[in-house]
């Protein structure tokens, strides 16, 4: 949503077209170093640590964004915090949450649903991703840019939440292992903690 919108968004707040491709490119370079750097690591950090380290830094940079839009800081001198937002929410958001949820279906999914799993889960991916970005013009017009940011940012929130209680870290662990975890029934973190 940041990627396809940040253009439209930056331009209705002040931005010049120039600044806000040039920001949009920023983004995806952005994107590309989080993803190299999350996957270069997360085989020291741990998946779901990693995951629970970047969250949090893509909620508070959403949050600090909707918070300079209500403020109604635009383009000019604010430009520089609001640009500085948006990159520090891509390198959180593409190290963490968006690196884990491609990553997890290749390793979590037993070996005989895994071709039906990870396409229905890599369809959810993309539905979610076809709403949020279908939305969020009519979110906007409907509450405005920066209580919009703010719902993004408790998104996060639920996200981090969710990766606490549900998610156990697959790091080091076998697909024999994970598989015989699920076929128990026992597949949260406290349950991998264990061995």
């Amino acid at each position: 949503m940041i990627v396809y919108y940040s253009p439209t968004i930056l331009t209705d707040n002040g931005f010049d077209d120039s600044a806000a491709l040039l920001v949009s490119v920023a983004l995806g370079v952005s994107y590309l170093v989080a993803q190299l750097v999350g996957l270069a690591i997360i085989d020291r950090v741990g998946r779901r640590r990693l995951t629970l380290i970047m969250i949090p830094g893509a909620a508070a940079a959403l949050a600090a964004l909707g918070a300079l839009f209500v403020a109604g800081v635009g383009g000019g001198q604010g430009a520089p915090w609001i640009i500085a937002c948006l990159v520090v929410f891509m390198l959180f958001n593409a190290g963490g949450l968006q690196l884990m949820g491609w990553l997890t279906g290749s390793e979590i999914y037993p070996l005989a649903v895994r071709p039906a799993a990870t396409a229905a889960q890599s369809a959810t991916l993309w539905a979610t991703n076809l709403l949020i970005t279908l939305t969020l013009l009519s979110l906007i017009q409907a509450i405005g840019v920066g209580p919009s940011m703010w719902l993004y940012a408790g998104f996060n929130v639920a996200a981090w939440i969710f990766v606490w209680l549900r998610m156990p870290d697959l790091t080091g662990r076998s697909l024999e292992q994970i598989e015989g975890k699920l076929a128990d029934g026992k597949f949260r973190p406290a349950d991998f903690a264990r061995g």
